[in-house]
């Protein structure tokens, strides 16, 4: 089965018990499986609305809010042989998205939808709830490259329960653990930091960790 097969069968079954969550999971699956590397970005939820589908959304290139900043960071990692400079990277955002946006996982722990500011224990409890069928959906991604944005600990927690992680530090202090994949603690893309800070420290913390 391919990937969207496997997603589409999940949420079918997760549908059947709340009609309201929002699927998500690769955007176009052909160019996710041909990056350089295969990222998976881990969200809390979407705002607003129900039923619908992410993937959809964001294959036609989502909004500037949140997915700006993650097609900059898909852009720049896939591409860390360049120092790409910030004027280019506030440009041609529309464009960006249309052509980075493709080549993502987007999962988010809670798939019931939420208002502008996430609520942590209300995310953490749907992902503890859901668990098994996160567990499944991560599954299917066979990622290389996993970014929490702010979704570490119930990210981790539902994934790899309670065994040990072992957390390291860039030596800019961007933290991170390697089991099979590489696990990144970074801020969420809408957080109220410059979006130029947020972009390099993650391209610059993705390049410390590669280099070993």
């Amino acid at each position: 089965m391919s990937i969207r097969e496997q997603e589409d069968a999940l949420f079918e079954v997760m549908k059947a018990v709340d009609s309201k969550i929002v699927t998500d999971g690769v955007v176009e699956e052909n160019a996710y499986l041909s990056a350089k590397y295969k990222i998976v970005f881990v969200l809390k939820e979407v705002n607003g609305g129900e039923g619908w589908d992410l993937r959809e959304f964001l294959r036609c290139g989502g909004r500037s809010q949140t997915w700006d900043n993650v097609a900059r960071w898909t852009e720049g990692i896939l591409n860390l042989e360049q120092n790409i400079r910030w004027e280019d990277l506030e440009q041609d955002n529309e464009e960006r998205r249309s052509v980075y946006l493709k080549k993502i996982c987007a999962l988010n722990l809670k798939k019931a939808a939420g208002g502008y500011t996430a609520d942590h224990k209300k995310v953490s409890l749907a992902a503890q709830t859901d668990r098994n069928y996160l567990k499944q959906q991560f599954s299917f991604y066979d990622a290389d490259l996993v970014i929490c944005c702010g979704t570490e600990r119930p990210f981790l927690e539902c994934i790899y329960g309670n065994s040990g992680i072992e957390w390291k530090r860039t030596s800019r202090g961007i933290w991170y653990t390697v089991t099979d994949i590489i696990i990144i603690s970074f801020a969420h893309p809408a957080s109220r930091t410059k979006d130029c800070f947020l972009y390099y420290a993650l391209i610059d913390a993705v390049r410390e960790i590669l280099a070993g």
